[in-house]
């Protein structure tokens, strides 16, 4: 009996040994094929235009209220206007204020959504081209390079010019990370 256990525990050790295949890892530099890809250059200008826009209401709202303040304090220093209406005013700037903190938000809420709707379909272009590869090349995991945390990588599982091809993109140097792969 004690014979037949240990020959089940050899085989089910040996096929268990047999059945684990290597794990092949890739890597490749994200940040580098999405600066060449046009479509990410037309959403970065998209999104900057947005920006100047708000930014361009935003100020004027701004450039306003400080004006009515400083008109405000002026007068009440000066003693121009009654106390009850530098009160009046005071309270009408604070709503202005808030208007313009409201704005703000909304601002950055707008930008936001914009960001998401203009690269959200850029990052999936991508991230299919990256799965594409990886399948194709029989990669079980693909590592983005991009945050530096690479500390040694064999040239020869650098995807970054197969999915460049994929992508359409021209030829870049080898470039995983900013660095010489083995040299962080």
């Amino acid at each position: 009996m004690n014979k037949v256990l240990k020959t089940i525990a050899f085989l089910f050790i040996t096929v268990v040994a047999f059945s684990q295949t290597p794990q092949k890892i890739g890597y490749l530099n994200a940040q580098a094929i999405l600066a060449d890809m046009s479509e990410m250059k037309s959403a970065d200008s998209q999104l900057d235009a947005l920006a100047r826009q708000l930014s361009a209401k935003d100020s004027i709202g701004q450039v306003a209220f400080y004006a009515k303040a400083q008109s405000l304090e002026k007068a009440s220093q000066e003693g121009t206007k009654a106390p009850i209406e530098i009160e009046k005013e005071k309270k009408a700037l604070e709503d202005e204020k808030a208007k313009i903190l409201a704005f703000q938000q909304e601002m950055q809420k707008q930008l936001g959504e914009k960001q998401k709707v203009l690269y959200q379909p850029i990052f999936d272009k991508v991230n299919k081209a990256i799965a594409d590869v990886a399948k194709e090349t029989g990669y079980t995991y693909v590592v983005d390079a991009t945050k530096g945390t690479l500390l040694f990588a064999d040239e020869k599982n650098d995807l970054q010019s197969l999915v460049r091809t994929k992508l359409g993109l021209p030829a870049a140097p080898n470039v995983a990370a900013g660095a010489t792969p083995g040299k962080n």
